[in-house]
């Protein structure tokens, strides 16, 4: 099984992604996760990748295309896991992978400066899904590119981390994990937080799910990856706090 994550959209490089992948493997089974990567933006595709490829079957080749820094110096690699195998840019797209076993630098020459999803990875991933081996694509390396998040972490009562990336409906995702919220015990559902991004401070209710809202409300909550997320009901966080990705939040009862 290949997946396919991309920000193409409903464009005609998603076809030629999957025309190499069947010429090279006909009976591979392919699987757009996304083709809606919000365009260029390398957070929310690590973002999906760390919250999508483990639900597939051990063995999944997972091929990332999202790409801005195509044709320039950055590396292409091969990452293994026990259960996976990753292949794209390496530009922090695989910053939350944990388990790595190898990396390959990939040394394949690309027909196009312009399409390595197309000339490179999807070729690729064809190849070991026929049963190649990696290390035929590459010279083995170190490490990925990870990308520059600060940890989220508790002191004094205020909970602080960054925005990660912003989704399909415009929920503000952070990096805050629910275990962080759980040891803040003194908030409970339908409390009111104080939220400050950057200088900018809000007041939200923190709930449980998107239903218990007032249709435009903003609100704080968990969601389904677990991390506390901002989000309007019925709306769009994202345009409402014009945020993109990298921001510092502080949480505070």
């Amino acid at each position: 099984m290949i997946t396919l994550i991309t920000d193409f959209g409903d464009s005609e490089y998603v076809g030629a992604l999957k025309g190499v992948i069947y010429s090279i493997c006909p009976e591979a089974k392919v699987v757009d996760i996304t083709n809606n990567i919000k365009k260029f933006d390398i957070r929310h595709a690590a973002f999906v990748v760390h919250t999508t490829t483990g639900y597939f079957p051990k063995g999944a080749v997972h091929c990332v295309v999202v790409d801005p820094g195509v044709g320039t110096g950055r590396r292409s690699v091969i990452v293994k896991t026990g259960n996976y195998t990753y292949i794209g840019p390496d530009n922090g797209v695989f910053t939350f992978i944990k388990n790595i076993r190898k990396v390959y630098e990939i040394t394949v020459p690309s027909k196009s400066k312009t399409f390595h999803g197309r000339d490179v990875f999807c070729k690729i991933a064809a190849r070991i899904e026929c049963g190649a081996e990696a290390e035929r694509f590459g010279n083995e390396t170190q490490d990925v590119k990870r990308l520059d998040i600060t940890e989220s972490n508790m002191e004094m009562g205020i909970i602080t981390g960054e925005i990660i990336c912003t989704d399909y409906f415009g929920n503000v995702i952070t990096n805050i994990r629910a275990d962080l919220i759980d040891k803040r015990k003194k908030i409970k559902y339908n409390d009111v937080l104080q939220v400050k991004i950057n200088t900018a401070r809000y007041t939200v209710r923190f709930i449980e799910s998107y239903g218990f809202a007032e249709k435009g409300e903003l609100i704080c909550l968990v969601g389904s990856a677990g991390y506390l997320e901002l989000a309007v009901n019925q709306g769009n966080a994202e345009k409402a706090l014009n945020v993109r990705g990298g921001e510092k939040v502080e949480i505070e009862a």
